[in-house]
This record gives structure tokens, sequence and C-alpha cells, in this order.
């Protein structure tokens, strides 16, 4: 995953901490490029995770008029040549742009996680955006009067600096020399919650946002057809919900099959485009060109129906003589005396998976990596290096959850008895699918706890998921991605893939959970349903728990939106 850093009347070369974090990110190549346009000085830094084309393409990327950084995949690309990358194919595509226009339709039919920052010289004209799902991370920064923006920043503590994540709203667009006057081209129609952050965004960084067209992706415009006449509360409602044929007595319904295998296409096909789309070699092997037969994927492993799911389905499409990687980390429980023992929840539940999945595929080859962390080698990271990947936020919950990923996909633990590093340069998360498919304990109280029927409960539910997909850009998904890519690794999500999402995000919340059925069952049953159907039979009725708590990373007493005293 890539760095990229713009910087107006800032520069960034003399932070040498600073373009420490942003090369980690990227460790095959480095480069600045200033220039100055009618008095502005701009600054672009780029580094360089190699994973397309036949060799590494160098940014900042100049094509004609345009300067271009790009950080990220674009997975529905048909016209590229196998030997161009992403951001080679984006250079031509951008260099023939005439207008405002034609850089929307550009960006509007791009399917992929990514950020992107774009100049043209001629016009004076920045343009920034992120995904619209704002799964790859890009900050923006004003310090002195100056702005910036930036993949990864840094804690310098008090001072006189205003950061946050740029809202992923659409494309941003402003000639330089007027840096506080932006239009915005939005991916949907304006909200009260598009609205809240343009105000926030307006009042933080003293701009004036303006809204100019809607941008309008394929995916948006897709129309679904659908057999919606299924209904979770009223087929468990004449069931017996303690058999243990209930999973067999539910796939009865053939409106529920049908749904099941036109998902089963769209996260196939996801799956496959996140393990294929990277260079055949580990980062052991990147740079001697030699046959690579060590692991390309990693797959963050608690053992839980999310990530289990992702490790079936990915064994279809990595090659069959390449190993998976199967990371599973665990923390020092708090208040340790004597002999440390790793036997947290999440360590079991892996185990238990790892059984089902070697009974499945024998075939393949898993490394099961389990890493194991003390409470002294946790702070000292956090403290000294962990807290700035997780800057801007600042909260015991984005403390717990950046340091399980960062150590988790760093890969250093032991695999059959014996010291391992993960070489692996893609990294797989089960991320989305607890916002998708209901799968937090606050969507069972949603639904449980709220007086009234049961229709308006289900209103209440639809409430707490749709608050809960508005969001995850901000709780989840730009921090996930700074603290995986400093390892030198691309975090990929295949649950949050633009065509899935807006396909599972059509159904009804009757039709992706059910509150009568206990914990382990109703939450995320549609999910666990199509686990089952893959024979995960055992791991499709295993209870979920929260990272920070399966790794005992986390005290449940904590207060999660509290801030942490390091960050």
């Amino acid at each position: 995953m890539c760095g990229i850093f713009c910087g107006i009347n800032c520069k960034i070369e003399t932070k040498h901490e600073l373009v420490h974090f942003l090369r980690r990110r990227g460790p095959d190549y480095f480069s600045f490029l200033n220039i100055n346009v009618d008095n502005v000085s701009l600054e672009f830094g780029s580094s360089v995770l190699w994973h397309q084309g036949m060799s590494l393409c160098s940014q900042p990327l100049q094509e004609g008029n345009f300067i271009i950084l790009f950080n990220g995949d674009i997975f529905n690309i048909t016209d590229k040549s196998h030997a161009a990358s992403d951001t080679e194919w984006l250079g031509k595509k951008f260099s023939i742009c005439k207008d405002d226009r034609e850089m929307c339709d550009l960006i509007q039919s791009m399917e992929g996680s990514f950020s992107l920052i774009v100049f043209n010289k001629c016009s004076r004209s920045l343009y920034i955006c992120r995904d619209s799902m704002g799964r790859n991370s890009l900050i923006i920064e004003k310090e002195f009067g100056n702005l910036c923006f930036l993949s990864t920043s840094r804690n310098f503590g008090a001072s006189r600096k205003y950061s946050m994540e740029l809202p992923p709203l659409g494309l941003y667009m402003f000639d330089v020399a007027f840096p506080t006057e932006w239009k915005l081209f939005p991916w949907k129609q304006t909200t009260d919650v598009i609205s809240d952050e343009i105000k926030n965004l307006n009042n933080i960084f003293g701009l004036t946002v303006s809204i100019a067209d809607n941008l309008t992706p394929n995916w948006l415009r897709s129309n679904l057809k659908l057999k919606r006449s299924f209904n979770f509360y009223e087929i468990c409602a004449n069931l017996d919900s303690s058999s243990n044929d209930l999973f067999e007595a539910l796939l009865e319904d053939q409106n529920l099959v049908f749904e099941l295998q036109q998902f089963s296409i769209l996260l196939e096909n996801s799956v496959k485009n996140r393990v294929r789309h990277t260079t055949p070699y580990c980062m052991d092997c990147i740079h001697n060109g030699s046959n690579c037969n060590h692991a390309k994927i990693a797959i963050l492993f608690s053992g839980g129906i999310d990530c289990s799911i992702l490790a079936a389905l990915s064994n279809k499409y990595v090659n069959e003589n390449d190993p998976i990687d199967l990371i599973n980390v665990a923390f020092e429980k708090l208040g340790t005396s004597g002999e440390v023992k790793w036997d947290v929840p999440d360590r079991y539940s892996a185990k238990a998976s790892l059984l089902e999945l070697k009974n499945l595929y024998p075939q393949r080859m898993w490394n099961y990596v389990e890493v194991n962390i003390s409470r002294e080698e946790l702070y000292d990271n956090l403290q000294t290096h962990i807290k700035h990947l997780i800057f801007p936020l600042n909260t015991i919950l984005d403390e717990s959850i950046g340091c399980a990923f960062w150590f988790a996909s760093r890969g250093k633990g032991i695999c059959l008895g014996k010291e391992y590093i993960s070489p692996a340069r893609v990294v797989i998360v089960g991320s989305g699918a607890d916002e998708l498919f209901g799968g937090y304990m606050r969507h069972r109280k949603a639904f449980c706890r709220y007086e009234g029927n049961e229709t308006q409960k289900l209103a209440n539910l639809r409430k707490e998921l749709e608050h809960d997909w508005g969001r995850i850009w901000k709780r989840n998904l730009g921090r996930d991605d700074r603290v995986v890519a400093d390892n030198g690794k691309t975090l990929r999500a295949p649950f949050i893939e633009e065509n899935l999402v807006q396909y599972i995000r059509s159904f009804s919340p009757c039709q992706l959970c059910c509150f009568l059925l206990k914990e382990g069952i109703g939450d995320k049953l549609f999910l666990r349903l199509y686990g089952f159907q893959l024979g995960l039979k055992n791991l499709a009725k295993l209870k979920k728990r929260a990272i920070q708590f399966g790794s005992k990373i986390a005290n449940k007493k904590q207060k999660a939106t509290d801030r942490s005293m390091y960050l």
C-alpha cells in the first residue's frame, strides 16, 4: 500500500520522522517532486508498494499536464495490459481529460479501494478523492495556515496543527492559488450526514465547500433482480430454534437458497480479485525474481465465521503450490502473574477453525501462525510507534484494534514450533461483515430492547445498521489501512466491495439476522448459513467476539469511547 503526500506551501522533506512513516508504507520506491506555480509552492511525495505490472511504476507520476499520486487498487479495468500498473493506466486516462466532467467520468468508473491526488499544472486545479467507502486512508492537515494531504501522519502532541481523516464524500477540487475555495462532486445526493461533514471541514480548516453535480458510479446505478420473499422471523417462528437441524431447515427455503447463490457469486469474485491482484512474489523474493512458492496471502485469523469463509474462498483462488498464512494474535492477559499462557478465546476458535479447514481442504498448506505479545512489548510499541499510525483517532477502541491489527499484520510469531515471519504482501481481513449482516451486540439490543411490535423493532434495527455503515470509514477503515500498511503490506477487505455491499444493503434486516435466536446463531444469520453451505458447519454456530476481547488486548470494564492515555 503506497504512501502519498501533497503539501501546499509546506514541506515534508524537513520532517524526517513523518517521512519515515510514509516510507514504511511503500518500501519499494520513494521520491519527492517540488514545483512552483504562480508563487504557490507545491510538494508531492510518494512511497510505492509494487503490486501490479511487469515492473515498478514510480511516483509522483507525470503524464502530460498532470501530476498523479495514487494509492490503491482498481479491480474493474478491462483495457489495461498485464504489463502496466493501475497508476500507469490512470496516468494515461487523466492525461486526455479535458475538463472536470471528464475527470468525474473517469473517477466514477473506478471500482476498488483508493486514495488519489491529481494536479493539473495548466489550470492549477488540485483534485483529491477517496473511494466512496473510505477504505484507504487520506488525512487532511492544516498547520500555520498551510494545507497538506497525506496517507499517514504523526502525533506531535500539543501543536498548532489540525488533523482529520478527509471524509470520502466524492471528488474535491480547488485552485491552489485559492486553497480555501473548494468544489465537491459528491458520490451521492447530499444528506444531513454529508452536510454535517462539510460543515465540519469548513469550520476546522476555514474552507468554503460548494456542491457541484453528483458522481454516478455504475455500481450505485445497478438494477438488482432480487427474490426477496423470505423472512427469517417468519421462518424461525415456525421452527424449533434449539434443534440441531435448524440450519438445514432454514435452507429448505428456495428463495433464501437463491439469494445465497447470488451472494456467493459476488463474494467469490471479490475474493478472487483481492488474492490474485498482486505480483507472483512474496516480500522475501520480490527483488530477486526467482520462482517463489512462499505465502503471498495472509489472513488475520480469529477463527470466527467471517475470516474462516475468506480462508475457504481464498483456497479456491490462491496458487495450489503456495501456502496461505493464517495469523492469530494473542496478548498477555491483564494482571498475569507467574507463567504466561496464551489461551485467549480467539486462540481456541482459531485452532477449531484450522482443523475444519484442513478437513475440507487437505491439499492446502495452511501456515497457522501464533503471534504472542507481552504487555511490555505492546506498550513499548504503542507509545513509540503505533500511536502515530492511529492518529488522528484517539480512543481506547482505536488503541485496542489498531494494535491488534498492527501486530497481526507484522506476522512475527510461531509456526509449526519454529519462529516465523509471514512474507505475505497482501493481508485479507473480514472487516465490514458485522456492519453489513448485524453482528454487533448493539444490533441485538436495537431489536430486543426497543419497545414496540416486531415491525417497529426491525425499523429500529435498520436505523442502527444504517448508522453503523455510515460511520465505518471514520471508525475503522482509515485506521486499519494505516496500521497494516505500516508493515509494508496491503490490507484488503473482500466484504467491502462495491457490488457486494450494494447487494447486501438492499436486504431488509429480517433477511440478514434474526434476534429471536441466541447469540452465535441469530447474529449474521445469512452469513452463517453461507458458511454452513461451504462446509464450515461447526464454525457457523460459533459466538462472535470482537478482536479486542477475543485476543485479550482490551478489558471489558473499559469504556471503548474514552480517550486513550497513550494516544
